[in-house]
């Protein structure tokens, strides 16, 4: 019985052991981890963009320009205009629609510009890819994918 419990005993001490191994080295590799402050840049919105494609599909008729400069949104389709104020806080972002920077030409929206209208005024989120030249914005109203000009 004696032998059973120094065996034990030395089991015990040798876990010990390899634990204080583990914790060191987990200590290591947070030293070696880049600092929490070290987060990543997000791109901004500010500037001109082209809207691409309203749900993924490539918008029909002519170009479709939109322009984020100071708070403010407008999208220009051929003479159908649309305003919005926003934030953008990295990824998300914010729409209100600004109906005093909105009109409509001799003919009505389509279909998928109404649509985009939706995508905007409802959007959430912003993902970036192509080196912050492609902008995806999203939210329960749909999505619109944009190109930096």
């Amino acid at each position: 019985m004696s032998r059973f419990l120094t065996v034990a005993a030395l089991l015990l001490v040798s876990a010990c052991g390899q634990t204080s191994d583990t914790n060191s080295s987990a200590a290591t590799n947070a030293a070696a981890a880049p600092a929490a402050d070290a987060v990543p840049t997000t791109p901004e919105l500010a500037g001109e963009w082209q809207l691409t494609k309203v749900d993924g599909r490539p918008l029909d008729g002519g170009p479709a320009n939109i322009t984020f400069e100071g708070g403010k949104a407008r999208l220009l389709t051929g003479c159908t205009r649309r305003a919005w104020t926003y934030t953008q806080k990295r990824n998300i972002v914010s729409f209100t629609a600004n109906p005093g920077g909105s009109s409509n030409c001799e003919r009505a929206p389509t279909i998928k510009e109404e649509t985009a209208f939706q995508a905007f005024t409802r959007a959430k989120m912003v993902i970036f890819a192509k080196e912050g030249r492609e902008a995806s914005l999203s939210g329960d109203g749909g999505n619109v994918t944009l190109l930096r000009r």
